[in-house]
């Protein structure tokens, strides 16, 4: 006799952790990103904050979904000139140094490069607010790229840390053409609620607990890196507060005193 096997509900699914989260913060960041993207005119804007709040992740599925618009790039330590960077943003199309002879043929060709209507997007930003030993300009790298970017008519994405905020503050001709910056000091528990929505650790209890962890230095990565270990220490069983605790002293994330 035939048999038929019941198929589980959409909704009793549960989510993976590490899986993407629709966070708050992740739409504020993405509302930023499409506002920007969809102008017809050179736009720009900056994303900022704490380290783990989710910055990166967001503008990577940003990134996936525009496809061929999208080109991201990251920034360096100590090698945040705006020479330096334009031989970086060169090495994406597989040109070596010697492409470029001066600073304004380097802009001319990566606007040719990057395109008119695409958005270049800039993570760890902050590390372009670098001295140039030479001239003594400090953060060249973002006029430079302001003015490539309203040459080549492409959109300009700055993201980074939160030492990105003053920076930007600091040259008024990149701040007034910042069109609904972000900027998140700390991991929020809304986001912590995003996180886990769907997985076992979906309780307020589990929530409050990650949320001060979330909170420390590591912010979100530290939610799914506790998650994961209190699921080792559940085994096959249904986490409880006790594994997670556990999981927050194994991993040394423990407030001090409690």
């Amino acid at each position: 006799m035939t048999q038929h096997l019941r198929l589980a509900k959409t909704s009793d699914a549960r989510r993976r952790l590490g899986d993407w989260a629709d966070t708050e913060t992740a739409r504020d960041i993405i509302r930023s990103l499409d506002l920007v993207y969809e102008t017809d005119r050179p736009s720009m804007t900056m994303i900022a904050g704490a380290p783990g709040v989710g910055k990166t992740r967001a503008i990577r599925r940003f990134c996936e979904r525009i496809g061929h618009d999208g080109i991201y790039i990251q920034a360096a330590s100590g090698e945040g000139t705006a020479w330096n960077f334009a031989h970086s943003l060169g090495n994406l199309w597989g040109h070596a140094k010697p492409q470029f002879s001066c600073h304004t043929e380097a802009r001319q060709e990566i606007a040719r490069y990057i395109g008119t209507g695409r958005v270049l997007i800039v993570d760890e930003a902050q590390y372009l607010n670098q001295r140039n030993k030479k001239t003594g300009q400090v953060g060249e790298a973002f006029e430079w790229l302001r003015a490539a970017a309203e040459a080549g008519e492409f959109k300009l994405v700055f993201c980074g840390d939160m030492s990105l905020a003053p920076a930007i503050d600091s040259m008024p001709q990149l701040q007034s053409r910042m069109m609904r910056p972000v900027i998140i000091p700390s991991a929020r528990r809304v986001d912590v609620a995003g996180i886990v929505k769907g997985t076992p650790f979906d309780n307020e209890a589990s929530i409050d607990a990650l949320h001060a962890v979330a909170r420390l230095k590591g912010g979100l990565r530290n939610v799914e890196n506790v998650t994961r270990i209190a699921l080792l220490f559940a085994g096959s069983e249904h986490p409880r507060a006790e594994h997670l605790k556990a999981a927050i002293h194994d991993m040394k994330l423990a407030p001090k005193g409690r």
